[in-house]
């Protein structure tokens, strides 16, 4: 019997370019859940390029103008274990970072349920062996891929690790498949005067920086063009697709030009009162704020997105002796910075001081005591100078005895005291990094998907409800052929991992 493979589609199309050369090597039934625009939605309609036993198109799921079931709801959640509350909560497009629309209680659960029936009528049908995804970073995505582990279906989802220019695949992008711990891995000896040396090359932050550098909001032409086109195009998404419920052309308009004005608001404010060179004799704690709207902090810690509050508790839970500096990622400037009511609160906790963007960071991690991290790399990077640190997730680098994850708020004062005596082992980043390098794939996945494709289709990016033409994208996938084969290729062989173990754990049991 062949393998049934299901694909998530989304707007930057690498799973889909992925796909094009997986079902030349790969002989199995494919399927595919489509969420897209509705223009871009065309080309999925009408393609040739790829052949699927079915394809559903998300956003065709779900009425929100119908009546919750909440009956249905709390037997969907005993069922599969599942919060859907956590999960709509933490929904950017649902609640808190939404500038267009205010999604009523009951539009929400009604939006979330009926995705929920699509899903049970999805693999009550279907029962697909293997999903392969992008990392799940809207709550429909993640609530599919928990609902894939719920039936065993494996999961094969492509996310960047905190590598510069590689990729991993795995269920979860926080863990490597079917490894436990670092132990038994062998390498060479390693100092830290070395593995500075290697953080050099290994840092996503100066690749992160080129691509939003190039990205279409630092073009006047480009966001020209792509105000343009949306002023010409028929607008249909805010009825059919909840992502852009609100978004008329003149809230749109709107939006945009206040946006711009409260940057450079809000840029004054930080220049005038941030410190610029502080004084980094005296013992501190480092805490660099992470991006909003990052998947990482709304799925990954879902209790502790409000990270004014989670340096109030560092606050409190900090020794005597010791003071917090916080900087501000220099990215979160491509979503025009932070409320300055925000800042003010940081600046008003005792004992904190917030130093500007511009300030080094490889110097506030050189001179700290510890590092703090919601779930960024800051602290990943800690380590390769020999600073201890603490997180609020499981990230790829929990794998490091030196990273300590706050699991309860009431353990913080005991992780931070026992993380000040924590030596950091050379070694042990040295094995992490070898255990990593054997199962990272050779895939630059922002290149790709910002470089390239949003290059060549989205105006870099600046306007996503395009249409694509299938010649175009048959160019574009051959230019991209050594790639994406490649692509297709570690693809397979992570599904003949994970049949390895299925029938191991077959024949011991």
């Amino acid at each position: 019997m062949k393998d049934k493979v299901v694909f998530w589609f989304g707007g930057d199309f690498t799973q889909f370019c992925m796909a094009y050369y997986f079902q030349k090597k790969y002989d199995c039934d494919m399927y595919s859940i489509v969420d897209i625009t509705n223009k871009t939605k065309e080309f999925f309609k009408h393609q040739k390029l790829i052949s699927f036993k079915k394809t559903w198109y998300l956003h065709d799921q779900y009425d929100s103008k119908l009546e919750p079931d909440i009956n249905y709801l709390k037997k969907f959640e005993e069922k599969y274990r599942i919060n859907l509350w956590q999960l709509a909560i933490n929904e950017r497009m649902f609640y808190n970072f939404n500038n267009f629309y205010k999604f009523s209680t009951d539009e929400m659960l009604s939006i979330v349920e009926q995705i929920c029936r699509f899903y049970e009528s999805f693999f009550d049908e279907v029962s697909p062996d293997f999903f392969i995804t992008k990392l799940t970073a809207f709550h429909h995505l993640e609530l599919f891929r928990l609902m894939c582990k719920h039936h065993g279906t494996k999961i094969l989802m492509l996310s960047v690790p905190k590598i510069a220019h590689k990729s991993l695949i795995s269920e979860d992008d926080n863990r490597i498949d079917y490894v436990n711990d670092i132990n038994n891995v062998d390498c060479e000896e390693k100092n830290f005067k070395d593995l500075e040396k290697d953080l050099e090359k290994l840092s996503t932050k100066k690749m992160v920086k080129e691509l939003w550098d190039n990205h279409a909001s630092n073009s006047m032409i480009n966001n020209m063009k792509s105000l343009f086109k949306f002023l010409k195009s028929d607008n249909q998404n805010i009825k059919t697709n909840y992502n852009y419920y609100g978004r008329t052309k003149s809230n749109v308009i709107k939006n945009a030009i206040g946006l711009s004005l409260r940057k450079k608001y809000r840029e004054s404010f930080m220049n005038r009162n941030f410190i610029r060179n502080p004084d980094l004799t005296i013992p501190y704690v480092y805490f660099p704020l992470s991006i909003i709207l990052e998947r990482g902090i709304l799925i990954g810690t879902p209790y502790f997105t409000n990270q004014t509050e989670v340096l109030r508790h560092i606050a409190k839970s900090l020794p005597i002796g010791y003071r917090i500096l916080v900087k501000e990622h220099p990215q979160q400037k491509s979503r025009e910075w932070r409320k300055i009511s925000e800042y003010k609160d940081i600046m008003n906790i005792p004992n904190v001081t917030l130093i500007h963007h511009s300030f080094s960071e490889t110097e506030l991690l050189k001179n700290s005591s510890l590092v703090f991290s919601i779930a960024g790399s800051s602290a990943f990077e800690a380590t390769f100078y020999g600073k201890p640190s603490i997180v609020f997730a499981d990230l790829i680098y929990s794998y490091l005895p030196s990273v300590s994850k706050v699991a309860a708020i009431e353990d913080l004062s005991n992780i931070i005291k026992r993380s000040l005596k924590t030596k950091v082992q050379p070694n042990d980043i040295g094995k992490f990094l070898k255990l990593l390098s054997e199962n990272l794939v050779d895939f630059d996945h922002f290149k790709f998907m910002f470089s390239d494709f949003y290059r060549h289709f989205y105006l870099s990016g600046g306007y996503l409800d395009s249409e694509i033409d299938e010649n175009e994208l048959k160019l574009f996938l051959d230019e991209q052929k050594e790639i994406l084969e490649n692509l297709s290729i570690v693809h397979i062989e992570k599904i003949k991992q994970h049949k390895q173990h299925i029938q191991k754990n077959d024949i011991v049991g």
